[in-house]
């Protein structure tokens, strides 16, 4: 039977609104379930989630909303006291049902042995809050592309296309060693499509963002014969 009064309809919206409260933040933060793709499943399950919330505010706090309500149906209550009728909301539409998912999610996880990542994608999760440091890259090629990424550099995010930007470009050997930055380098862009392998280098503590790795060495004879290490290029922030 449709609701044929504002009245009703307000009712019937409240009794739904705790189980589809609970199933955002339950998919938020399990993930959705395949059997849950529907539709129609979505909502039998948010219906009987709602069912079984009401089921226990009816139980626990039954007297006070049946007080709060008093003559008249929820539109009057809310006229009568409506920092009562707001409270009551957010506990029984929000609170209740967004603590109850983070409950049973919290429960959920102990016991199983993955782990669900809300992040939509492991190229956001590699990224998201990321400290600068440097980027190598081996194309699909076989060409290797390194850089720094800091803050002037640029990543996409999910539902975009794969790419990233890096402000610096280095030159890197053909096993992949930092060599040095590129003379006058302004950046390096690289689509996510040729990318092959993509790893990220931590700094050294030293310095203003030296190359990530000692570079090749070169021995050389000083005047008393005997022999020093010279780095071909000590990095400078570039």
């Amino acid at each position: 039977m449709l609701p044929s009064t504002v009245e009703q309809l307000a009712i019937l919206v409240a009794l739904m609104l705790p189980g589809i409260f609970y199933q955002a933040v339950s998919d938020r933060l399990r993930g959705p379930q395949a059997s849950e793709q529907e539709p129609q499943n979505r909502a039998l399950r948010a219906l009987a989630i709602s069912g079984l919330l009401d089921a226990v505010y009816a139980v626990v706090a039954g007297p006070w909303v049946v007080r709060l309500l008093g003559d008249g149906g929820p539109l009057a209550a809310v006229l009568r006291h409506p920092r009562q009728a707001g409270l009551a909301v957010l506990l029984l539409v929000v609170v209740v049902p967004a603590g109850a998912a983070w409950a049973a999610a919290s429960v959920r996880r102990r016991r199983e042995r993955a782990h669900y990542e809300p992040t939509p994608t492991a190229w956001d999760f590699l990224f998201a809050d990321r400290d600068p440091c440097f980027v190598r890259i081996r194309l699909k090629g076989g060409l290797w592309v390194g850089g720094w990424l800091g803050s002037r550099s640029a990543v996409s995010a999910f539902p975009q296309p794969q790419d990233i930007y890096l402000e610096s470009q280095w030159r890197l050997d053909r096993d992949g060693t930092f060599l040095g930055r590129v003379p006058g380098t302004t950046g390096v862009y690289v689509k996510g499509s040729e990318i092959e392998v993509l790893e990220l280098l931590a700094p050294p503590e030293t310095g203003r963002t030296p190359a990530p790795v000692p570079v090749t060495r070169r021995e050389q004879q000083d005047g008393s014969g005997t022999q020093r290490s010279e780095r071909p290029e000590e990095a400078q922030e570039r």
